[in-house]
């Protein structure tokens, strides 16, 4: 729905039907109530307007509710600003892909980043039960 140009259709009216069309695939509103449509909407620009780290961070983890985004969006901030917390134990390490032979390392260990760097904030879980 979002990702609709004007240019991908024939005119004024073909633009008007599909974006209906489009609206309908997204909100279903034979499905769902007056309350529901609402949710989606908020969820859509909440998640539009969070800072881009938090925004990218809250998006893949696929929050159904504006509760369950804010929960999400509350704990990157918490868990980021806990003083030796999983944020400040990350290491970035940028590569030119020619630089590395495919022999040259053996897994993540090799380049001296943990095997398995923090991937979730260590307050999801509660976040998610909620």
């Amino acid at each position: 729905f979002r990702q609709f140009r004007y240019q991908e259709a024939a005119g004024p009216r073909d633009v008007w039907r599909r974006l209906r069309e489009l609206s309908r695939r997204w909100l279903r509103p034979e499905e769902r109530s007056k309350e529901q449509i609402m949710e989606l909407l908020v969820l859509e620009q909440f998640l539009s307007i969070l800072p881009e780290d938090i925004q990218s961070w809250v998006w893949v983890r696929h929050p159904e509710s504006c509760a369950q985004a804010v929960a999400l969006a509350e704990s990157f901030q918490l868990a980021r600003a806990e003083p030796g917390g999983a944020w400040e134990q990350q290491v970035t390490v940028r590569v030119k892909v020619e630089d590395v032979a495919p022999g040259d390392v053996e897994g993540p260990g090799a380049l001296g980043v943990p095997p398995s760097p923090p991937s979730e904030c260590p307050r999801q879980e509660a976040a998610e039960e909620e």
